[in-house]
């Protein structure tokens, strides 16, 4: 009787080990990501954020931006397009960065997958600032502007026409839940 109480200790710190041990990082398919990019893109989402050169008032460079760089230089079309669908939103955002400046990547297809990933948010830090961005509106509207890449130079009339239109309902829709958000707060 007496060995009740430990048995039941044990099995529940098994359960909270184990809780706390598996992430969805070791329920992401890693099959044809290279073991030093695995490496790199757990690193970098340690992190949290995609950044610029300099950061914070002394306009440091920090080491996510080395270790961003060495992805952007080393990561190929095919694992990007895997990290498309990783499960953190900075990740998917610098994935959808580097297809985005890839000439021969199908841009429309791009930004649809992007505004339909409604869960994923991107973080990105700049300087003293930080800005949070939905998945699609980061996609669409501000890696285009930081790579000096108009839409009508990638898209023809019709297809900026569908992007536009969708990152719209993208936006409206992520009002009524901030509006709804807000009014818990109350």
């Amino acid at each position: 009787m007496n060995y009740i109480p430990l048995f039941s200790l044990g099995i529940i710190f098994l359960l909270l080990s184990f809780t706390f041990s598996h992430s969805y990082v070791n329920n992401f398919n890693w099959n044809g990501i290279r073991s030093e990019i695995k490496d790199s893109i757990i690193e970098f989402e340690k992190y949290g954020s995609i950044t610029s050169k300099y950061v914070g008032y002394a306009g440091k460079t920090p080491q996510q931006w080395y270790r961003q760089n060495w992805l952007n230089e080393n990561l190929n079309e095919k694992e990007l397009s895997k990290l498309t669908e990783y499960p953190n939103g900075s990740v998917k955002g610098l994935a959808y960065w580097n297809l985005i400046k890839n000439k021969k990547v199908e841009k429309k297809e791009l930004f649809e997958k992007a505004l339909n990933d409604t869960l994923a948010f991107v973080h990105y830090q700049s300087g003293c600032i930080g800005t949070g961005f939905m998945l699609g509106e980061f996609v669409v509207s501000f890696v285009p502007a930081t790579e000096n890449i108009e839409l009508k130079e990638i898209l023809n009339k019709k297809e900026r026409k569908e992007i536009l239109n969708l990152l719209e309902k993208r936006k409206m829709k992520e009002n009524f839940y901030k509006k709804e958000y807000y009014k818990t707060l109350k």
